[in-house]
C-alpha cells in the first residue's frame, strides 16, 4: 500500500508533468540552448524526461516489479535455481560455488533468479552465450517486457550473432538483498550456463551495463582471487561501468563538467549506496569500488570498455580503464561519441540509435579477436 506521501507525490508529478514538457519542448529549439550543442532537440528534451522520471522514482523510492513467473515473456523467460558445487576440471573434484565473500553476509543466500532469452528462445541448447546484466544503480530496473533494457540485447544479438541471456539479478530493496546477492545471482547464471548448457568457458562472455558491469567486475575478482574452480569466460564488456561508490565520488559528481549532459544524480547515487552496501562495509571495498580500492585488480581475460563522451562517470571509467591496462589486464577503452551513461540500451531513447549500434559492433569484433576460436 502506498504511503500518503507517495501518493501526494505522484500527483504532484502527474500535474506538473505538462508544463515541464511544454517548457522544455520550447527552450531547446535553439541549439545554444541544448546541454550539449551537438545534440539534436529530441536528445535534449528527452534527457530531462529521463533526468525528470529518475526523481520521481528515487524519491519515492520506487520498487520494480520482480517474479519469477513468465508473463508476457513467455517461453523467453526461465527460472535458474542455484547449484551447489561445481566440477573442477583441474583437480577433478567438486568445489563450493559460494564461499568467501558470497557468504559474508549471513542474511544474504543464493536464491533462484529469473532470466530472459534475446532475441528468442534457442531451439537447442546454444553453443555459445553471452550473459547479459542490465543497467539498474543496483536499485531500479530489469531485463523483462517494460522494463525499458531491451533494446540493447536485441540490437546486441543480431549484430554480434550470439544469443543472450539477461540476467534478473535482485535488487536490494530489503535487508536480505544487499551485496552479496547481486554477485550471487551473477554467479549462480554463470554456473547454469557451464553445468547445465554445457557450454565451455571459451564461448561464454559477460556483459554488464552500470551497476551491471559493477557486478561483473565483482564476479570476475571472486573467480580469479577466492574460487578459482570456477572457470573464467572468454572475455568480459563493460557498458559505462559503475567502478566508485564511495560518498567523496557521489557528492563529486554535481561538480563534474558532464552532470548536466546525463541523467545519473547524486540523489539516485545516494540511494543506490544506502541499500547496497551492507551496513559497516567501507564504500571502497574492492568488489564495490574497484577504481577506490587499494587493491588492484589484475584479470587474465580481456576487458571492452565503452564510455559515453557526454557522461558524468566518464573520468572515472576512462581513470579505471587506464588503471587495468597499467596493472596488466588487456583492455580495449571506446568512447561513444556525445553520448550519455549507458547508451548501450538507451541509444534508442535518446535518438542516438547509431552512436550505440556503432559500439555493438565494435564489441562483437572484440569478442571474435579474444579468447579461443569461435563456434
Amino acid at each position: 500500500m502506498p504511503s500518503v506521501y507517495t501518493i501526494l507525490y505522484t500527483a504532484y508529478t502527474l500535474a506538473t508533468l505538462p508544463a515541464h514538457l511544454l517548457t522544455w519542448w520550447l527552450y531547446y529549439i535553439p541549439k545554444s540552448n541544448r546541454p550539449n550543442p551537438n545534440w539534436s532537440w529530441k536528445t535534449a528534451v528527452i534527457l530531462q524526461v529521463v533526468i525528470f522520471m529518475f526523481k520521481y522514482r528515487t524519491t519515492i523510492r520506487y520498487r520494480t516489479p520482480k517474479s519469477l513467473e513468465p508473463g508476457p515473456d513467455g517461453d523467453r523467460f526461465i527460472v535458474i535455481n542455484p547449484q551447489s558445487t561445481i566440477k573442477d576440471a583441474n583437480l577433478k573434484t567438486e568445489s563450493a560455488v559460494y564461499q568467501g565473500i558470497l557468504t559474508s553476509v549471513p542474511l544474504v543466500k543464493p536464491q533462484p533468479i529469473g532470466a530472459v532469452w534475446f532475441p528468442n528462445t534457442p531451439p537447442e541448447p546454444p553453443r555459445r552465450l553471452i550473459i547479459h546484466f542490465h543497467p539498474s544503480a543496483y536499485v531500479l530496473f530489469g531485463p523483462r517486457l517494460g522494463d525499458e533494457c531491451e533494446w540493447g540485447p536485441t540490437k546486441f544479438s543480431e549484430i554480434s550473432g550470439w544469443p543472450i541471456l539477461s540476467v534478473q539479478y535482485r535488487l536490494s530493496l530489503d535487508a536480505d538483498k544487499t551485496f552479496p546477492a547481486a554477485v550471487q545471482d551473477g554467479v549462480t547464471a554463470y554456473i547454469y550456463a557451464l553445468e547445465i548448457l554445457k557450454i565451455p568457458p571459451s564461448q561464454i562472455v559477460l556483459s554488464g551495463e552500470s551497476a551491471g558491469a559493477n557486478l561483473i567486475l565483482a564476479m570476475l575478482r571472486y573467480i580469479t582471487e577466492e574460487n578459482p574452480a570456477i572457470p573464467l569466460p572468454r572475455c568480459a564488456l563493460l557498458w559505462s561501468p559503475w567502478v566508485d561508490m564511495t560518498q567523496r565520488a557521489i557528492t563529486s559528481l554535481i561538480t563534474n563538467r558532464n552532470y548536466n549532459t546525463d541523467y545519473i544524480k547524486c540523489d539516485l547515487g545516494q540511494w543506490a549506496v544506502s541499500v547496497y552496501i551492507p551496513p559497516g562495509w567501507p564504500d571502497d571495498h574492492p568488489y564495490l569500488s574497484p577504481l577506490a580500492s587499494e587493491h588492484p585488480l589484475k584479470l587474465s581475460i580481456p576487458l571492452f570498455i565503452e564510455v559515453g563522451g557526454s557522461e558524468v562517470l566518464h573520468d572515472d571509467i576512462v581513470q579505471f580503464a587506464l588503471n587495468m591496462k597499467k596493472n596488466g589486464t588487456e583492455v580495449e577503452l571506446r568512447e561513444a561519441p556525445n553520448a550519455v551513461h549507458s547508451i548501450f540500451s538507451s541509444g534508442n531513447n535518446f535518438n542516438m540509435p547509431d552512436v550505440a549500434i556503432e559500439g555493438h559492433k565494435q564489441a562483437a569484433k572484440f569478442i571474435a579477436r579474444a579468447g579461443g576460436e569461435l563456434e
